[in-house]
């Protein structure tokens, strides 16, 4: 069993799939946080959806704190060791999950802006990949009610499929740049 199929087998439990936000959304959000700096504490309420952790017991506690563990685990050595994020075929292959995986690391991402974590020098190869990763998550997570200007944008990019295909490069890459502007 994979650790995106241990997560999805502990949100059967209806207590953690009515009390945490979509699995896709917190498996790239959990993903994400492994190329920053935050503590685990700092970012953990974000996949509830009241912001606390308020579990029946103690078992079910550590389950979920062991499946979100083992998936940040191997996000940080997929960024350390390889170039590719290895990212759960189930979840790029349905449009619904893309988009809510696409949502995720893109709140992710936002939240190291609005902290200013994972900043690079406007301009640097490592700014323009951030900024590419932002550009196609966000078209990944488009819906028609975007404005014309951002359809014009998102015109532009490369289709769905190829970006589904880029993504665990992309976002490996990305990792990648983040941990080495850390250890510097």
């Amino acid at each position: 069993m994979n650790n995106f199929e241990r997560l999805e087998q502990i949100y059967q439990v209806n207590e953690i799939s009515e009390h945490c936000v979509d699995i896709n959304f917190a498996y790239a959000f959990v993903c994400a946080m492994a190329c920053c700096e935050l503590e685990l504490e700092q970012w953990m309420p974000s996949l509830f959806l009241n912001g606390i952790s308020d579990f029946s017991n103690a078992t079910l506690a550590t389950e979920f704190a062991n499946a979100i563990l083992a998936i940040y685990e191997q996000s940080e050595r997929d960024y350390s060791n390889t170039a590719e994020l290895n990212i759960d075929a189930i979840v790029l292959a349905d449009e619904r999950r893309v988009h809510a995986y696409a949502n995720g690391y893109l709140q992710a991402m936002i939240l190291f802006d609005n902290l200013e974590i994972n900043t690079f020098c406007e301009g640097s190869p490592e700014a323009n990949l951030q900024h590419t990763c932002l550009l196609l998550l966000d078209k990944l997570t488009f819906n028609e009610e975007v404005d014309e200007q951002k359809k014009a944008v998102f015109a532009q990019l490369p289709e769905y499929s190829e970006i589904i295909a880029l993504l665990p490069t992309l976002l490996g890459r990305y990792g990648q740049q983040c941990k080495l502007a850390k250890a510097q």
